[in-house]
């Protein structure tokens, strides 16, 4: 739609104009309403190797190449709908993504926790975080890992404050204003269009076969010489000799001159 036909007909049919606008205001009130923003919190945790893998008097961070198949088993867990069920009971709204940190080649458990609340973001997030080094314990208990075999946790970074995510809102809010704005803009543009369109059909003159009428006093001929008008029947002044009548009393006297001559 050419930009120079939206803004005549925006022009011309303020009343749509005004309308759209107010629903468009609607629509981004609504798209408010529907995606707040959420809030998002977010914490790292590390395994630390056995004393039996660090040795004495050794350097726990030297270790940890082996311990990328534990943190895998352990995420496995927060995977599964038992422990969505679990973190996630206490709002309807939270949601909560438990994965291998992918920045760092070390076994680095992420975990990231999105809700409708601060408050409640950071309640779980730190159940989440409490959690972990329980949940690695038990598992260990139930192959009966030996006490000096047993690998712990260490929380390397833990969110204190919930950061406000307004990305969904935003999309939604563009596409409600966006949708409004193209609808009102058709709407408009269509409608100055019949209106001009029905304009133009009442200036334009009639058109149809031509009407003949009398014609002026001044153009009419005079009747050619030796007719008559239709309304006086023609008299003729010396009728043919064969359709002539001849008189019963001129008979007895053109008979008596014949007999004298």
């Amino acid at each position: 739609m050419p930009f120079l036909d939206v803004m005549p007909a925006l022009r011309h049919q303020w009343l749509v104009t005004v309308m759209g606008l107010l629903a468009t205001a609607a629509l981004a009130w609504g798209a408010t309403v529907v995606s707040p923003p959420v809030y998002t919190a977010r914490a790292l945790v590390l395994l630390v190797p056995s004393e039996q893998a660090v040795g004495e008097g050794g350097n726990p961070f030297l270790a940890l190449s082996g311990l990328d198949l534990p943190a895998r088993v352990v995420v496995a867990y927060y995977e599964s709908d038992v422990a969505q069920a679990r973190f996630t009971s206490g709002s309807s709204d939270a949601e909560y993504v438990v994965a291998i940190e992918e920045s760092t080649r070390g076994p680095v458990i992420s975990v990231d926790v999105t809700d409708a609340s601060p408050q409640s973001t950071l309640e779980t997030l730190d159940l989440l975080t409490a959690s972990i080094p329980v949940e690695l314990q038990r598992l260990q208990d139930e192959v009966d890992v030996p006490q000096d075999s047993i690998v712990s946790t260490l929380v390397l970074a833990k969110d204190e404050e919930a950061e406000a995510d307004n990305s969904g809102t935003v999309r939604m809010l563009i596409a409600a204003v966006g949708a409004g704005l193209v609808v009102t803009g058709v709407v408009a543009v269509a409608l100055d269009g019949i209106l001009r369109s029905r304009r133009t059909r009442k200036r334009e003159p009639v058109t149809g076969p031509p009407v003949i009428g009398p014609l002026p006093a001044e153009l009419r001929l005079s009747e050619p010489a030796g007719r008559f008008p239709p309304s006086v029947p023609p008299q003729w002044s010396n009728p043919p000799r064969d359709t002539r009548e001849r008189h019963p009393d001129d008979v007895p006297a053109k008979a008596s001159r014949a007999e004298t001559r």
